[in-house]
């Protein structure tokens, strides 16, 4: 089976403090995209083998489907059970946008298909946890506010629809080096996030370009200057609400319709080097539980 990973964007992200077990403790409110890897998912004797279309992508035990596919098998008691994945990237790599964990996310969906296995939404919520923060946010998508280390996700319903363009500079950013680098204001509260929250689930586009933070961002745009210059060009095209997602480098930024987004997305492509990427994205809602 086929199963598609979307990405996701940060449309806003504050940092509450540093928790005992290492993680800094976060609020942000995530929204999903129609930027997609596909994640095939198939049987084989024994073993996991994960294969990918981007040889950036690291295939053994780092990888995080493989890593989900180890966990199910430990978890449900199921022995050297095999499995197959390959992955068709099409999302950058370690560029703020959750790839590798929406492909762990697919897997886990997918496994618990193949493997006829029952696992109910709480049960693959648990899995996708272990797994990362950011994962069981990816094993539904759609408009979320994540809290803990991004790992508590309360989904909203979000009225109408957002389109961004994403410009996405050739680096590779870790996010535990973000993190660690970007300063922490100690009288932040999980009350933060409720202007930006509150806006999405109006549909005011117009308002929601004012809204937006990142505190990840200082600190990467200090140290990469790919950064700015990816603000930029967002900038001269006229989009608004320009920001880093995650933990970058990918920068959006807000725009009417996804005809202009498709349109700058055009325009800007002709301004960088190939190395750059730049796509034209639009929200995708939540998808059904039965995945």
């Amino acid at each position: 089976m086929i199963l598609r990973s979307f990405a996701k964007i940060n449309l806003s992200i504050h940092l509450l403090g540093k928790r005992p077990d290492g993680y800094h403790e976060i609020v942000t409110l995530m929204e999903t995209v129609d930027l997609a890897d596909d994640v095939a998912v198939s049987g084989q004797e024994k073993g996991t083998i994960v294969t990918c279309s981007d040889p950036a992508v690291p295939t053994d035990e780092r990888n995080l489907a493989h890593r989900a596919a180890d966990l199910v098998r430990d978890r449900c008691g199921l022995g050297d059970r095999g499995v197959r994945i390959h992955i068709e990237k099409r999302i950058p790599v370690a560029a703020g946008l959750a790839g590798g964990s929406g492909n762990a996310a697919m897997t886990l969906h997918g496994l618990n298909a193949l493997w006829s296995l029952g696992l109910r939404e709480e049960e693959l919520m648990d899995l996708a946890a272990e797994l990362g923060s950011d994962v069981p946010f990816c094993l539904y998508g759609g408009v979320a506010v994540a809290s803990g280390r991004g790992e508590k996700v309360a989904w909203l319903d979000a009225a109408g629809s957002r389109h961004y363009v994403l410009v996405c500079p050739p680096l590779a950013v870790t996010a535990g080096w973000a993190y660690g680098r970007s300063k922490l204001e100690l009288t932040k509260d999980g009350s933060c996030i409720n202007l930006v929250s509150s806006v999405v689930q109006a549909g005011e586009v117009d308002r929601l370009a004012s809204c937006l933070h990142n505190d990840l961002e200082p600190a990467v745009r200090a140290a990469y200057p790919e950064i700015d210059m990816a603000r930029v060009l967002l900038t001269d095209a006229g989009l608004k609400g320009i920001l880093m997602s995650g933990s970058g480098p990918a920068v959006f930024g807000l725009a009417p319709g996804r005809a202009v987004a498709e349109r700058i997305a055009d325009d800007l492509r002709e301004r960088v080097e190939p190395s750059w990427r730049i796509f034209a994205v639009s929200s995708k809602s939540r998808r059904e539980a039965g995945v």
